[in-house]
C-alpha cells in the first residue's frame, strides 16, 4: 500500500512543475491573483506515494497534485541514507514496483528530476497503466521546462483513468503556462469539473474558467512562474 505524498502540479502533484519554461502570456490581472492563490496552495505540493501509489501530483493536488504547498527537501543525510537503502532492496529485486516509486519520489523531492524522470520510467516500465506515477513523471518533466513530454504523459495518463482529477489540473496549466494554449487550458478544466463534481477547489476553477471567457486587456501581466502543476496528492 501507498501513501500518498503531498504535491504535482503537484502532486507531487507540481506538474510542475517546478523550473517551469514559460509563464501563461496575457491573463486578466483577476485570473493571476486566482493563479498565485491557488498556485501555491495547491500545486506545488507532492504526494506522499506509499510505495504502491506513486505522488501524482494531487502534477498537478498537482499536482501532486496538490499538496499544499511543496514538501521541503529531506535532509541530505537522510535522503542519501533512504536512496542506499531503496537501491540495495533494487540490487536485491531490480522489479521492486515499490522501490522504483520512492527512489523516484526521492528525487522529485529533492529537485533532482532528470532522476525522477528515469526512475518513474522504470516503475512503468513494470506498472504502465499507473495514472499516478505517470502524471508524476509528466510534473518533472515540466519542471525541466519540457512541456511537450509533460503533455504526452498526462494525455497516457488519461487514456487509462479519463476523470483523474490532478492529471487533468496540471494539463491545463501546462497548456495555459506551457504552450499558451487557453483553448486546451479551458477544455481540460471542463473536464475536470464534469468528472469531478465534488473536486475540493471547484469554485476556483469556475472563476478561472470565467475570467478566460472574457479577452484579456492590453498590458496584463503573465502569471507567475510557480503557479505550476504539482503531484498528486
Amino acid at each position: 500500500m501507498a501513501t500518498q505524498r503531498k504535491q504535482p502540479l503537484q502532486t507531487k502533484q507540481g506538474p510542475r512543475p517546478a523550473t517551469n519554461e514559460t509563464a501563461a502570456r496575457l491573463f486578466l490581472t483577476g485570473f493571476v491573483c486566482l493563479c498565485i492563490g491557488l498556485g501555491i496552495g495547491y500545486l506545488f505540493g507532492k504526494q506522499s506515494a506509499q510505495v504502491s501509489a506513486p505522488v501524482a501530483s494531487m502534477p498537478f493536488q498537482a499536482q501532486t497534485p496538490p499538496s499544499q504547498g511543496q514538501q521541503p527537501a529531506q535532509n541530505p543525510a537522510v535522503a542519501a541514507q533512504n536512496e542506499a537503502s531503496l537501491r540495495a532492496s533494487l540490487m536485491a529485486n531490480p522489479k521492486n514496483l515499490d522501490a522504483l516509486i520512492q527512489l523516484g519520489n526521492l528525487y522529485y523531492d529533492q529537485g533532482q528530476y532528470p532522476q525522477a524522470v528515469e526512475w518513474y520510467g522504470k516503475a512503468l516500465d513494470i506498472d504502465p497503466r499507473n495514472p499516478n506515477v505517470r502524471t508524476d513523471r509528466g510534473t518533472s518533466y515540466w519542471n525541466l521546462n519540457r512541456p511537450d513530454e509533460a503533455i504526452a504523459e498526462f494525455q497516457k495518463s488519461l487514456q487509462v483513468d479519463p476523470g483523474h482529477a490532478q492529471t487533468l489540473y496540471n494539463l491545463g496549466l501546462v497548456y495555459l503556462q506551457g504552450k499558451n494554449n487557453i483553448a486546451e487550458a479551458k477544455k481540460a478544466w471542463q473536464k475536470l469539473l464534469a468528472a469531478n463534481p465534488n473536486y475540493p477547489n471547484r469554485a476556483d476553477i469556475e472563476r478561472q474558467l470565467a475570467s478566460m471567457a472574457a479577452p484579456p486587456p492590453a498590458g496584463t501581466p503573465a502569471a507567475p512562474k510557480n503557479a505550476g502543476p504539482g503531484r498528486r496528492k
